[in-house]
């Protein structure tokens, strides 16, 4: 009881600590697309490590959270932007696709042995009814991905795909089909 009491304490201090630091010099915008880096903690190796052992049998798999470049900055690079406008399907997709909408950082992604981006977004101030996830072979600059839609009344909870409706864009694999899925429902 003492030790959670003790530990209760901290992590208050340390709350309030996050919440009133000065960010008076917030980071400097790059003309250049940002780079994509992986985090340098114990806790993140350690995560890296398990996601490693468990990676060589599966043929799909997805790398620890990364710090890197959101949706609406990958449809600024030419190459990604070129990759989006030719897919297959995406002129018929809503106009916040082409921004990029409301998003997270993108993810390295392995698929058939293949590395690949993974970028997703969703509708701004309605993210449970309309959602997109890009992959994206920076080496070929092919792209996949899936856009969702959701029918008529629906849960919130965006891991709910009951009355989603799927487009798939491009002519992705069943292997890339299922990690397209797997970043729709259940994003890290």
């Amino acid at each position: 009881m003492k030790h959670a009491v003790h530990a209760l304490v901290i992590a208050s201090v340390l709350a309030v600590a996050a919440c009133t630091q000065d960010d008076t010099d917030p980071p400097a915008k790059s003309a250049q697309a940002p780079a994509i880096s992986t985090t340098s903690t114990a806790a993140a190796s350690n995560q890296a490590s398990a996601l490693d052992s468990s990676a060589a049998s599966a043929s799909s798999t997805t790398a620890p959270a990364a710090d890197g470049p959101y949706l609406f900055d990958l449809l600024q690079r030419p190459d990604f932007a070129a990759a989006f406008q030719a897919l297959g399907g995406a002129k018929d997709l809503p106009e916040w696709t082409q921004q990029g909408g409301t998003s997270t950082p993108a993810q390295k992604v392995a698929v058939d042995g293949k590395s690949l981006l993974a970028a997703g977004g969703c509708k701004p101030h309605d993210c449970p009814s309309e959602r997109i996830v890009l992959l994206y072979d920076e080496k070929t600059h092919a792209m996949w991905g899936v856009f969702a839609r959701r029918q008529g009344e629906a849960p919130v909870d965006v891991s709910d795909g009951s009355n989603d409706q799927l487009s798939w864009l491009g002519e992705p694999s069943d292997a890339t089909k299922d990690e397209l899925k797997k970043k729709l429902y259940y994003p890290e």
